[in-house]
Formats: structure tokens, C-alpha cells, sequence
């Protein structure tokens, strides 16, 4: 019998066991609203199914022969945490993602966790994902979106989206007070990527940020344990890194900073940061806030807020271009035209101190008083809970370097 004919004889087998394998269908996410256990449990599921349907070796695509002991093991899954598209920020609710996918993937894979950069190291492929808002007539309702990927490629292997009914949205620590909105070139390269279809490549400045990702990642962690030096270590650490400035790094740095009270340091991250800010998304969060019926900020604030107003007013100084307006608000109690005079005298009083720095710093701005019209709370409580309607925040024009 010819070589060739017994070869085939050998081989037609194995293709056949793998064309039938390949054949076998991955189960379709539920095409209606589930909660957030179920859906986030179909979402792994699924995932899991093209996977270790995605690559010619088939269902040896999950199975790598460790170097050390010989033996087969599993191939790893190392996820980067889920953000919030309306935010920008990662949010709490990855620990508990993390925990599910785990529980349900581990037949086919191993997760590794969170990616920090240890399990980024060991791990081929890359689990990510996002949620977004759904409006309809019957209330919000989630969009939750994940995909995996090749670590050493980027060649996008599984994706899948599914709509839950609720979805915990806190962000995690780290940004909850950040001064700036992370929607940036960052932002739009993770988003872009976690919407690839299989066989399509994630976006290249997102692939090759993974290391830099992954100790971003573990700085978050930490701060979540309260570790804030060790968080700075690694936010540092990805600063020594990085290529150009990156807002979530500089974020990191500044907010841990913070924690720690190196207020010289921090003062010139945030210079940093808000120039960052301004190129890449044309504003900034930093809000000072008031106590109700004052025109002076919150005293515990005090040495925050001067970094605030010193390094935007040199900013705004620094571009020829630049404009800026500078808008009060107030909380909902008393008259109308009573809030719309103290919110004015707010906005006044913060373009005297940046005038303090700046002198002819009054020509490029203009003040703003809108009283309760803009009220992110509205409830007029007066306390702490809408602390943020009695706010003084910045809008820039044309001031990006």
C-alpha cells in the first residue's frame, strides 16, 4: 500500500473528529433582559464555547503542556476589568465578575484573575468587557459586552454581548473622586476592542499597553486595600513605562498622592493631568464645592481646591487661545433669583483667587451664575448628599497645548 494511502488512512480520522467537533454549535446568549448573575453566567458560558471552538487545533486549544512538569494543563485567562462606557471607569462589580467567570469557564480554561501584571505574564488570552446604558420605555436595562483574545496577536477568538436588568456601576475607588474624565484615546481604543468580532485584531495602541494596563490594574487593586503607597509603586512604575502622558496613569498618581498628603508632588501631576485632560477630551471633573449659602469653599478642601484653582488658572495663562468660563451653581432651596446671584458671587470669588496667580488672568474668562437650573442631585437637602449641586466648575475653549 502506498506511504500516502496509509497517511491518509491515519489522518482522516483525526480530521473527522475535528470537523465534527468544529460542527458542534456554541449555545446564543439569551435574546432577552436576565439579571446580572444569569447574564454574566451565559456571558462566560458562551465565551468559553468559542474559545475552545476558535482555533484549527480545536479542542486542543485549551490544552498547553506545562515546560516544567511535562504535563497538560489548562490554558489561562487573565481578565482586564470591566468599565463603565457612561463613566470611563472601572467599576466594583469586577470582583464579582471575576468570580463567576472563573466558576464557569474552569472546565474549558483556568482564569487567572484580575490583570495584574503576574497573571498577565502567565496567561495566553485576554478576557475583557464593558456595560453600557439601554433606555427603552420600560427603564434602563444594561448592555454587557465581552470578548477574548490572544494575548501574543491580538486576534479577537470569542465575543459576546447580553442585557441584564440591573448592573452595579460604582467605580472603583481610585476614581471615584478623580479630577478628570477618563474618555480619552485610551478609552475609545478599549472600547473599540472589546467590540471586535472573532478573527478581527484588537486595536494596536490597546494591545501594546497591556503591561502598562496590567500595572494600572494592580495600582487599583491596592487602593481598594487601602495599600496607597504600594499603589503609587506601581503607578509610578507605569509612568517610568509609558510613551507620552497617559491620563489613567496620571490620575492614579495624583489621587494616591493625595492619600498620602505630597501636595507639592501631586501639585505637579496634576498640572500634568489637566493639560492631558484638556487634549484629549476638551474638559475637566475638577469641581470645588461650597456649603450652603457661603461663597467660600469647603474649608477641608481648601488645600485641594488651591491646587485646583492655581494650575488651571497658569493653564489657561500658558495658551494664547485659551478661554474659559467659570460657572456657579447652588443647591435647590430658597428663591430663584437669591441662587442665581449666590451662585455668580461663587464663580466670582474663584476668579479672583485664580487672578491671585494670574493677574490679567480676567480678560481670557467669564462668570457664570446659574443658580439651581443644572442640579445634579436636586434634592435641596442641604447636606452632604448634594454637596455637588453647590459646585463651581470650569468649561474650556480652545485651550489644549
Amino acid at each position: 500500500m502506498p506511504n500516502y494511502i496509509k497517511f491518509l488512512k491515519i489522518l482522516l480520522p483525526v480530521l473527522i473528529i475535528f470537523s465534527l467537533a468544529s460542527c458542534r454549535s456554541t449555545q446564543p446568549v439569551p435574546d432577552r433582559t436576565m439579571e446580572f448573575e444569569e447574564g454574566m453566567k451565559m456571558l462566560a458560558v458562551n465565551l468559553g464555547e468559542q474559545l475552545e471552538k476558535s482555533s484549527v487545533g480545536n479542542m486542543l486549544n485549551k490544552v498547553i503542556i506545562n515546560p516544567v512538569t511535562k504535563h497538560k494543563q489548562l490554558k489561562k485567562i487573565v481578565i482586564d476589568p470591566f468599565i463603565d462606557m457612561e463613566s470611563g471607569y472601572p467599576v466594583k462589580a469586577n470582583a464579582r465578575i471575576t468570580a463567576i467567570m472563573s466558576e464557569e469557564i474552569k472546565k474549558r480554561f483556568e482564569i487567572t484573575g484580575a490583570m495584574e501584571p503576574d497573571n498577565l505574564e502567565v496567561s495566553e488570552y485576554v478576557l475583557n468587557g464593558m456595560v453600557t446604558v439601554e433606555r427603552d420605555k420600560t427603564g434602563h436595562k444594561y448592555k454587557v459586552y465581552g470578548t477574548v483574545f490572544e494575548k501574543s496577536s491580538g486576534r479577537v477568538l470569542a465575543s459576546a454581548s447580553v442585557r441584564v436588568s440591573r448592573f452595579d456601576t460604582t467605580p472603583m475607588d481610585i476614581y471615584k473622586d478623580s479630577p478628570v474624565f477618563l474618555k480619552g484615546e485610551n478609552y475609545e481604543e478599549y472600547a473599540s476592542s472589546v467590540k471586535k468580532a472573532p478573527d478581527e485584531t484588537v486595536e494596536k495602541g490597546y494591545h501594546d499597553k497591556l503591561m502598562i494596563k496590567s500595572m494600572q490594574v494592580k495600582g487599583d487593586m491596592l487602593y481598594e486595600q487601602k495599600e496607597y503607597k504600594k499603589s503609587l509603586s506601581y503607578y509610578d512604575q507605569a509612568a517610568r513605562g509609558q510613551e507620552g502622558l497617559q491620563l489613567e496613569v496620571l490620575n492614579g498618581q495624583f489621587t494616591n498622592l493625595l492619600k498620602q498628603e505630597e501636595w507639592d508632588r501631586a501639585e505637579g501631576v496634576y498640572a500634568k493631568l489637566i493639560r492631558a485632560s484638556i487634549a484629549e477630551t476638551g474638559e475637566i471633573a475638577s469641581k470645588i464645592t461650597f456649603n450652603p449659602n457661603s461663597l467660600l469653599p469647603i474649608e477641608s478642601k481648601s488645600r485641594i481646591y488651591s491646587i485646583y484653582i492655581r494650575q488651571t488658572a497658569k493653564l489657561v495663562a500658558s495658551v494664547p487661545s485659551c478661554r474659559i468660563k467659570i460657572i456657579g451653581h447652588c443647591s435647590r432651596t430658597g428663591k430663584e433669583a437669591y441662587n442665581d446671584t449666590l451662585s455668580l458671587q461663587r464663580s466670582a470669588w474663584i476668579l479672583k483667587e485664580m487672578s491671585s496667580y494670574v493677574p490679567d488672568i480676567a480678560d481670557k474668562s467669564e462668570t457664570l451664575g446659574l443658580g439651581f437650573r443644572e442640579n445634579i442631585v436636586g434634592t435641596g437637602t442641604d447636606d452632604i448628599t448634594d454637596e455637588i449641586d453647590r459646585r463651581v466648575e470650569f468649561k474650556f475653549d480652545k485651550c489644549a497645548e
